[in-house]
């Protein structure tokens, strides 16, 4: 089952990405963007970066960044589909669940893997043949 994309922006737009945020960090507004200090690494100076107007966050010292979503599965230590309903119950969103073809994560990952066989394929290929992989093909030989 998969929670409809009509409902995942319904949650998405509930709150400001600050509120929700701001429930974990202390934000302080700095212009049109709010700082604080990362949950996800120690520090002493505010890098943490949050923005209402592209409801996403980053962290300019660990790299940390993503939306609402992402946000809640790293602080809360869950999967996609329970952030949103984490979300989604604080606000008071009733979710609609669909049956009947792939959720969006069974489908990035079938193309995920897809790719990674075409991968395997290419560098098998290039090992079997490429003249710059003879060395490895030799390697490969004495260990039997």
């Amino acid at each position: 089952m998969a929670i409809s994309e009509d409902d995942i922006e319904r949650v998405r737009t509930a709150q400001p990405i600050s509120a929700v945020i701001g429930n974990y960090v202390a934000l302080k507004r700095a212009g049109r963007n709010f700082l604080g200090l990362c949950p996800f690494h120690g520090e002493k100076t505010p890098s943490f970066n949050v923005r209402d107007e592209t409801g996403r966050y980053k962290c300019f010292g660990c790299g940390a960044s993503g939306d609402v979503f992402k946000f809640i599965q790293e602080v809360e230590r869950m999967d996609f589909v329970g952030s949103v309903e984490h979300l989604a119950a604080k606000a008071g969103i009733t979710l609609n669940y669909t049956t009947g073809g792939p959720s969006r994560d069974r489908q990035r990952n079938k193309e995920l893997l897809d790719v990674m066989e075409r991968a395997v394929e290419w560098y098998h290929q290039r090992l079997l043949t490429a003249p710059d992989a003879k060395d490895a093909r030799e390697y490969l030989r004495s260990r039997g």
